[in-house]
């Protein structure tokens, strides 16, 4: 996700792969353990650039403390490969590998679960972008299946070093059109699937126990994760759970809610929101977007829901962010940025 949205583009490349039968399930407790998270790529850039945070309340503390004051519990930590981190100028972050785990190891000192992303690029992934690293253009399939098993591993051995291990990592980022252009297009997904199972047996590599995500965009189209993860099912991917964007709006959560069962029942697995967001501007709109995802994630049979995150709840909607208008801040004073009503809703 970045300021212009990118969650909202699909892309509908045709694949292979047949269908999958539905796993019958019976229903169990709900789950009232999930993960209630905060993508903070941002973070420590904002606070470079002079930004300070207070909640609602007035009070004024760590953005980190202060969400965990409000109920989150996890943090979402997207990476890229070789990103172009300039000083003054927000862009990426500063989320290459030191930074991405510097900011891991401050968020689980502190108690938090991690989520790690992949972005598998040099900048924005999403689906309308999957610019192959600068580093790995020009490289054939077999190679690049090489680049992402060293780089993840290499990562993931580094960040565990440091004390750290993920409950969550993303193989990539909302790859609905696949990943790594024009290698891992969908539109060869054999390709794909190999480039995916790369990333999965490196984390598994290092941390068992770590969850592996692959994540599209839009949770609300559910005809698009069946088509996608029917074709990584047939091609023999490897993953532990489904992850989703939602962006929108509460008015379609019994639509996410009845997909969400859906896909946890059809492919046996976990399913989370990896991002959501909704207008700073609509405090009550955010809130009941986070309460009302939050439930249907609590109600997913079997307790496969297992976490929400809200993307860049901390971020300022001006020109530093490019105008992205979906943090959940207002800007009191200055730099000084209040956390509005709607964290309320991760307690």
């Amino acid at each position: 996700m970045k300021g212009l949205i990118p969650a909202f583009l699909v892309l509908l490349v045709s694949g292979c792969g047949g269908a999958v039968a539905p796993t019958v399930t019976t229903p169990v407790a709900t789950n009232t353990t999930i993960a209630v998270g905060a993508d903070v790529g941002w973070l420590t850039q904002l606070e470079s650039l002079g930004y300070s945070w207070v909640d609602s309340t007035g009070t004024s503390a760590n953005v980190l403390q202060l969400l965990k004051n409000h109920g989150v519990n996890a943090i979402r930590i997207r990476t890229f490969v070789n990103p172009a981190i300039t000083a003054g100028a927000l862009g990426v972050g500063d989320n290459d590998q030191a930074g991405s785990i510097a900011l891991a190891k401050v968020a689980s000192s502190m108690g938090f679960q991690i989520m790690i992303d992949f972005h598998y690029s040099d900048t924005w992934a999403d689906p309308g972008h999957q610019s192959i690293p600068a580093a790995w253009t020009g490289q054939s399939y077999a190679q690049v299946q090489t680049s992402v098993y060293n780089y993840t591993f290499d990562f993931m051995t580094a960040l565990v070093a440091a004390g750290v291990t993920p409950q969550w990592v993303q193989v990539g980022n909302e790859i609905d059109a696949g990943m790594m252009w024009p290698v891992g297009a969908t539109s060869n997904f054999v390709q794909l699937t190999g480039l995916i199972n790369s990333g999965y047996s490196a984390v598994k590599a290092v941390s068992a126990t770590t969850q592996v995500v692959v994540h599209l965009s839009i949770i609300s189209d559910l005809t698009h994760f069946e088509w996608f993860f029917d074709a990584l099912v047939a091609d023999g991917g490897h993953f532990d759970a489904i992850g989703g964007s939602y962006y929108d709006g509460p008015g379609t959560v019994t639509t996410v809610a009845s997909n969400l069962n859906t896909l946890a029942a059809r492919y046996g697995k976990p399913v989370m929101i990896c991002e959501i967001g909704h207008s700073a501007s609509d405090a009550v709109g955010s809130g009941s977007d986070i309460a009302t995802a939050i439930e249907a994630m609590k109600a997913v049979p079997n307790q496969r829901g297992i976490g929400v995150f809200y993307w860049e709840p901390e971020a300022p909607d001006d020109a530093t962010t490019d105008g992205y208008s979906m943090g959940a801040v207002s800007e009191s004073a200055g730099k000084v940025l209040q956390f509005t009503n709607a964290i309320d809703s991760f307690e």
